[in-house]
């Protein structure tokens, strides 16, 4: 029932409709306090990704906020840490939380935009993204152009409906010292199907596989590359020479597809590659592969710059790859849950979040790849002499823009299908 309540599908009880919210998930800020507000008008509750920010970041905010304006607010208290949009999403329909600021991923943002579980912005509340969010960079905010996921068409105007935080893409990190690079680049995504390995090349062991790789604990990812590996195989089954090129520039399947005979096939196909997957975990999939329990895991690009550490003085023998049969890229935003009454501290937070010297602090810290043009041109060496903005795996936009091109862009795949299509495979596949 939670679910379906939260959809709009089935309503219980309602409470009380601010004035402000014109309509469900639309605000009129004119009648906004600028200034605290709501039942707790102290306390700000934030949910967010695991290990994605230093605690010091809540306590500068707090600092900011009684520096700048005299007022005493309290986040570090109030924030929870989820590892999955999935797991997010359970909280706010099945548990009922209330939060002022979330972190959910495009797709999710473009889910909750359309069933109002998130507020329309005041882009004159967050002066830090620049006018019309001229400071994020190029590619990664009003997309996809016609219908982006980022903005709400309201009466013939669109209103922005969350701010990026960090972006990314979904791929493969592996040990260099198990496999090498260039025969794993020619397996692709194949290898998680492979319960053993001979390499190649000179100097290497066989490697056992089997429960030795990891996925993640993300059902779009998941589902997505069993969409890639079936693509893949159905264009080999057509007497064509596969490509990762997805249309109109290519004939691969996304993983946005929601053709039930394709999902069909994903879900097959990573049925019989559950036996060598050690588990679905999106939280270990760096220390994993440096402790050595894991030799090969589905990642995402920040997480696996974790792993080899290019910062550091110190180097693992870990690389990361985005397979050649494609992926995706992704952006991970913050936005104002629909259930907030404290909308001008949670603005406060968000341009906060893109202050110059608080974002290029969390980008150093999280080694994820900011949106923010300003940050991204002014980022310096690390005392090594590594420089991230030089990176192409943390910008394949710029400096590897052949595999970019085959990642595809995660977007809400709707309502039916995915209660229909999507939830009941990922269900089956995760329960043992």
């Amino acid at each position: 029932m939670g679910v379906l309540s939260a959809l709009g599908i089935v309503r219980g009880p309602q409470e009380p409709v601010p004035a402000w919210e014109v309509e469900p998930g639309v605000v009129d800020y004119g009648l906004v306090p600028e200034g605290l507000s709501g039942p707790t008008p102290n306390i700000l509750k934030v949910a967010q990704w695991y290990d994605y920010w230093p605690g010091s970041f809540l306590v500068d905010f707090e600092t900011h906020m009684r520096d700048t304006y005299g007022l005493e607010v309290n986040v570090q208290d109030h924030w929870d840490i989820y590892t999955s949009n999935e797991e997010l999403f359970h909280w706010l329909t099945i548990n009922k939380r209330r939060y002022d600021v979330i972190f959910p991923s495009n797709y999710f943002v473009d889910l909750m935009k359309k069933t109002d579980m998130i507020y329309t912005l005041n882009d004159a509340w967050l002066p830090n993204l620049g006018p019309g969010f001229s400071n994020m960079m190029s590619g990664l905010v009003n997309v996809p152009a016609g219908n982006p996921y980022d903005r709400r068409n309201v009466n013939g105007e669109w209103q922005w409906v969350s701010v990026p935080y960090f972006w990314g893409t979904t791929g493969i990190g592996f040990r260099t010292d198990k496999l090498p690079v260039e025969e794993i680049k020619e397996l692709g995504w194949d290898v998680f199907w492979i319960d053993s390995y001979q390499p190649r090349a000179p100097g290497y062991e066989r490697v056992e596989l089997r429960k030795k790789m990891r996925m993640l604990d993300d059902q779009r990812d998941v589902i997505g590359t069993g969409l890639k590996k079936a693509g893949w195989e159905w264009q080999k089954a057509q007497g064509w020479t596969p490509t990762g090129r997805f249309p109109p520039d290519g004939p691969q399947w996304t993983t946005n597809d929601t053709d039930s005979e394709r999902v069909k096939a994903a879900g097959d196909l990573l049925f019989a590659a559950k036996p060598n997957i050690f588990d679905f975990n999106s939280t270990d999939q760096s220390t994993s592969l440096i402790g050595g329990s894991a030799v090969l895991n589905m990642a995402w690009s920040g997480d696996m710059m974790y792993a080899i550490q290019p910062n550091a003085n110190i180097s693992y023998p870990v690389e990361y790859i985005i397979p050649r049969q494609g992926s995706s890229w992704w952006v991970d935003c913050a936005a104002i849950h629909s259930k907030s009454r404290n909308l001008w501290l949670a603005h406060q937070f968000l341009n906060f979040i893109h202050d110059p010297k608080q974002n290029m602090a969390l980008t150093k810290w999280n080694l994820y790849s900011t949106p923010n043009q300003l940050t991204f041109d002014a980022l310096p060496p690390f005392p090594n002499g590594y420089n991230m903005k030089d990176d192409w795996h943390l910008y394949p936009n710029i400096y590897a823009p052949e595999d970019f091109r085959i990642c595809d862009f995660a977007q809400d795949i709707g309502l039916d299908a995915l209660l229909n299509l999507y939830n009941p495979l990922w269900f089956d596949l995760t329960t043992d």
